[in-house]
């Protein structure tokens, strides 16, 4: 009898292992999802386990709405705050160059607006849903906020295909959503919230991304394009990265790789520097990137083991070539 039930528990899949279904968050926990995000089989909806992996949110066994409510309440306190109107300031002259000045902001909020609309504008142009304006000046709205609260990196280049696959695989969590939800996903799926949740899981992602946005000895100024002061970042920061991804794991695996690379005076942030930025955004397939994302995203907030797909990439070029 104990063999039995020891044959039958060794053959039924442990909680862990258990199928995630979609819109069913009875079986969601953190190990579950890890493992379903490394097996490419993460269940819808799809932005919230990205927000649990990374640690957005807690997982539904906690207080998952309150946590939501606080991550929206933020975004539209940092909205309020960084959208003042110069023309309800009295006294204050739209020709003052003072820092102070709430107009020389607003022209500085102008000019990085245009900057990033400049990029947005051309995200993935094939895709008919990156066409449409409203999408757009969501995009705009949320990295003009994030640049403007987080004044060290600012918005560079890059950022707005990092935010557009999060707002779109936020839509289609809602797009694909069945008419029966519990109570829960009602609200977490509320389509008054696409930008809030937005906002929530590109500063979740960017926490990883962060250090290899930083551009070295200068910060932005508010339009996003002027050094002002130095920052604490080092200046070679990404390509210190890169470097050591190469003498301590590229070498070892693949000598013949990495002599090639630097006996062809490639350096590894000729291509490095795009693939962390863009999060190889544009070495695989869109309909590749929320699995690899999710792959990535299982490790937690830091995006610790990246650099183990750079060098997975590299050899497996090799390989092609041979």
């Amino acid at each position: 009898m104990d063999k039995a039930n020891s044959d039958d528990s060794s053959s039924s899949p442990s909680q862990n292992n258990m199928d995630i279904g979609d819109y069913d968050l009875s079986e969601w926990n953190l190990e579950c999802l890890k493992q379903a995000a490394v097996e490419h089989r993460l269940a819808r909806p799809r932005g919230l386990a990205w927000a649990i992996l990374l640690q957005a949110l807690p997982s539904p066994q906690a207080d998952i709405v309150a946590s939501l409510r606080s991550h929206r309440m933020f975004y539209d306190d940092i909205k309020m705050k960084l959208s003042m109107d110069p023309r309800a300031v009295i006294g204050d002259d739209p020709l003052s160059q003072s820092d102070e000045s709430v107009w020389k902001q607003h022209f500085c909020d102008n000019e990085l607006k245009a900057v990033i609309t400049q990029d947005v504008v051309r995200t993935f142009p094939d895709e008919l849903y990156f066409r449409d304006k409203d999408v757009q000046d969501t995009m705009v709205r949320v990295l003009f906020f994030w640049a403007r609260s987080h004044s060290h990196v600012g918005y560079r280049q890059g950022m707005h295909e990092i935010v557009a696959p999060i707002l779109f695989e936020l839509f289609q969590d809602r797009r694909f959503a069945p008419k029966e939800l519990s109570q829960i996903l009602k609200y977490v799926l509320d389509d008054d919230y696409l930008e809030h949740d937005s906002y929530m899981l590109f500063n979740a992602v960017m926490r990883g991304l962060e250090r290899f946005y930083t551009t070295g000895e200068i910060v932005p100024t508010p339009s996003g394009r002027l050094p002002t002061s130095k920052t604490v970042h080092n200046p070679n920061e990404v390509i210190r990265y890169l470097d050591q991804v190469k003498e301590e794991f590229l070498v070892p695996l693949d000598h013949e790789v990495a002599s090639h690379l630097a006996s062809c005076n490639i350096t590894m942030e000729l291509f490095g520097i795009r693939w962390l930025r863009l999060l190889f955004g544009r070495e695989f397939t869109r309909g590749e990137i929320p699995h690899l994302w999710g792959f990535i995203f299982a490790d937690g907030p830091s995006l610790p083991h990246i650099h183990f797909i750079i060098v997975a990439m590299l050899i497996s070029l090799r390989n092609i070539c041979e």
